[in-house]
């Protein structure tokens, strides 16, 4: 009987098709025209980043946790831009049940054209989190899609068992939590004073619950700030996508990403931050140094510091 072969993560690309790709992308920026690109081991090199998932796994302690959220697992993907991803679903759905978590979001840029609509399905159907699933917009998904054809984009996630926050909130009281979902920043459609109105409206102490906010870009921040999270998760910056080492990133798209934060776990303006850098890829179906991650967020009642592991 013949071995079964285990499906690579995606197609590979050529030598050719890699130069051609990136080629425009360096004309736009000096730095990199400046490095040579057309050695084997940095096609190697990106071929490897764009395609290995790490998986990102925080412990995060916090002294007044609600009970019911002692020891639960919020799994993050962002960024998947499908148009181009060539990780595979099934790669995918193995990393993230792996890990079985208890709420499963993504934070924006799911697709940009559409002919994407036809590939949700495939990637998010077999996904499945204890007590729900829940998705905010991000630029792409807004970019070319007619009224008609975004409301149908919305109801395929709802069909699939995901919740869309459109600068609302979902109350999840069995865990003593509000899910916050701000639309998307970069594409002015972020109202966070909306989305936190029946939050605010509902504030019962002495036990406060656990404020988990999603928004596609860090640039709501100031605003989330006001009305207080325990937990932002965003995307957006890619981690640069493309970052030489000894660089910084040239594109990060955001104020904080200026200011060099663009990816990973950081606390401003008090509010626990988390960056992700996404599965997917925009401008070149490439990464470099960058490689993409999925990401999970265990809850504890504690002081101790975050705890941080990757594989």
């Amino acid at each position: 009987m013949p071995e079964k072969l285990t499906p690579p993560l995606s197609n590979t690309i050529s030598r050719r098709d890699f130069l051609s790709r990136i080629g425009s992308f360096l004309t736009h920026h000096w730095l990199l025209s400046s490095i040579p690109l057309g050695s084997a081991g940095v096609l190697g090199w990106a071929e490897r980043d764009t395609l290995a998932v790490k998986r990102e796994q925080w412990d995060l302690f916090y002294p007044n946790l609600p009970t019911a959220l002692e020891g639960k697992t919020i799994c993050q993907l962002s960024d998947l831009h499908l148009e181009t991803l060539r990780i595979t679903p099934e790669h995918i759905a193995q990393v993230v049940m792996a890990q079985k978590p208890d709420l499963l979001v993504i934070t924006g840029d799911i697709i940009s054209t559409r002919t994407d609509l036809d590939k949700l399905d495939s990637y998010l159907a077999g996904l499945t989190a204890t007590y729900g699933k829940f998705v905010v917009m991000g630029n792409n998904d807004y970019a070319h899609l007619s009224r008609t054809l975004f409301k149908h984009y919305l109801q395929q996630f709802q069909r699939l068992g995901w919740t869309p926050l459109l600068n609302q909130a979902s109350n999840l009281p069995n865990l003593n939590l509000w899910v916050i979902g701000v639309d998307d920043p970069a594409t002015a459609h972020d109202d966070v004073g909306q989305a936190y109105q029946t939050v605010v409206a509902s504030q019962k102490p002495p036990t406060p619950p656990f404020r988990l906010v999603l928004a596609h870009s860090t640039d709501c921040l100031d605003d989330v700030a006001e009305y207080g999270a325990d937990l932002l998760l965003t995307g957006h910056t890619h981690g640069g996508q493309i970052r030489f080492p000894g660089f910084q990133p040239l594109i990060t798209n955001t104020y904080l990403g200026d200011h060099g934060f663009y990816e990973g776990y950081h606390v401003i303006n008090g509010v626990p931050l988390y960056i992700s850098r996404g599965l997917g890829e925009s401008l070149i179906p490439l990464r470099f140094n960058v490689p993409p991650e999925i990401t999970f967020f265990t809850l504890h009642r504690g002081t101790s510091s975050p705890r941080h592991k990757v594989s």
